[in-house]
């Protein structure tokens, strides 16, 4: 133990004169939704911190959603609101998608419901949003044994999240199993969600894009999305960014936030479509308008590319706007920018103080640029102990740049 502290105070020691600015790095994840109410003002004060107020906001309150309009027009090619392309583009076709080699059996008939089981599943649904689940599995389950394919699929989504019962995949993915077979297109979605990830069944991705393409044609927007990445990734599928924007674009012109984001990140980096900054930018923006701080980032990103003042302090605006809502990749960015008094002024210690936050959520970035302060004493007591333990974590949450700096040296070896 003391030579593998020797070893870390080295390594530490030997990056003092190499280390330099960190860079911002981005995750996925998404806010939680928050019901509208024309009564209700929801804002965000300039530390980031969310209201709900019956009185209107201050004037400089930042809002979202949904976000007041930028008070300058993009650096990049101007968007015209609502933000959806001028180019039409038809469903994704048919013939265009590779269809799995196993054939598809066709889907069984539906079963006829219990009677009163409509009602059922309205009275267990409510005892559900009371958190009552004790209530809530005692009616979905004499339903679910009847063969009711709704109550099978929430049924299974009781054992997932273990809400009412001790959580069981191989529970979760039986009832899902039985509800997909009996139609129920949420159940084939997340059905095929598990069998992606081997989450309580074996992974197996070509039965998973079979499951999300029963889904996506009924119009689950998820199991789209879903769709469109095996088609990114060619997992289960022949890989095919064409056919994966089609299905992203039909379930973003649904106004669905994780497929708009999806699109403007195909936009952007040119997957399956021309780079178009213009684009990208136009459905990130109707995402982050909607609450999804994944886009809202994204589009902070757009903005600060330009190096323009104004658009530097709307790239601010929407990292705080995500910041608020305790999603780490906009805790990370508005760190960064008070770091480097990019779009704000310069403030070290608040930077600190955001990057800790998004550092113990186990963002990866934050602690490596948490560590680096910490090691040269900005914004906090110099501390290599501390530097290294922030390093060592970013590291084993595979950071490159981290793994680099806790390298032994041939001197230290």
């Amino acid at each position: 133990m003391p030579r593998a502290r020797t070893w870390a105070r080295r390594a530490v020691i030997r990056i003092v004169a190499t280390l330099t600015a960190v860079l911002a790095g981005l995750a996925l994840a998404a806010p939680r939704a928050v019901a509208a109410d024309p009564e209700v003002h929801r804002w965000y004060d300039r530390d980031g911190n969310v209201h709900y107020t019956q009185h209107a906001p201050p004037i400089d309150a930042l809002r979202a959603p949904p976000a007041p309009a930028p008070v300058a027009s993009p650096p990049i090619p101007t968007i015209t609101p609502p933000p959806v392309p001028a180019a039409a583009r038809s469903a994704p076709p048919t013939e265009a998608r590779s269809v799995p080699t196993r054939a598809r059996p066709a889907p069984p008939t539906r079963p006829a419901p219990p009677p009163n089981a409509a009602v059922d599943l309205e009275r267990a649904l409510d005892a559900y949003r009371r958190d009552d689940y004790a209530t809530a599995l005692g009616i979905i389950r004499p339903l679910a044994e009847q063969g009711e394919p709704t109550a099978q699929s929430r049924l299974a989504g009781l054992y997932e999240r273990g809400a009412g019962v001790e959580q069981d995949l191989v529970e979760a993915a039986h009832w899902y199993r039985r509800a997909a077979e009996g139609g129920d297109a949420i159940a084939q979605h997340n059905l095929g969600s598990i069998l992606s990830e081997g989450r309580g069944v074996p992974r197996n991705e070509g039965e998973a894009v079979e499951w999300w393409e029963r889904a996506a044609e009924r119009g689950v927007v998820a199991a789209q999305v879903s769709l469109g990445g095996a088609y990114a990734e060619g997992a289960g599928v022949p890989k095919d960014d064409a056919v994966a924007v089609e299905w992203w674009r039909t379930a973003a012109r649904q106004g669905f936030p994780p497929a708009q984001d999806r699109l403007g990140s195909a936009y952007e980096h040119g997957i399956g479509v021309t780079p178009s900054d213009a684009d990208a930018m136009s459905w990130y923006l109707v995402a982050a308008e909607q609450g999804f701080a994944r886009a809202q980032v994204n589009l902070a990103n757009l903005y600060r590319k330009s190096r323009k003042p104004a658009d530097l302090a709307e790239a601010v605006r929407w990292y705080r706007i995500a910041a608020a809502q305790g999603y780490p990749p906009g805790q990370h960015g508005l760190a960064v920018a008070y770091a480097t008094g990019t779009g704000v002024k310069q403030d070290v210690a608040e930077a600190v103080r955001l990057y800790r936050q998004a550092a113990e959520q186990g963002f990866a970035p934050a602690q490596m640029a948490l560590g680096s302060l910490y090691l040269r004493g900005e914004g906090v007591a110099q501390n290599r102990d501390e530097a290294a333990r922030w390093m060592q974590r970013a590291a084993d949450a595979g950071d490159p740049q981290a793994k680099e700096a806790l390298r032994p040296s041939p001197v230290t070896r």
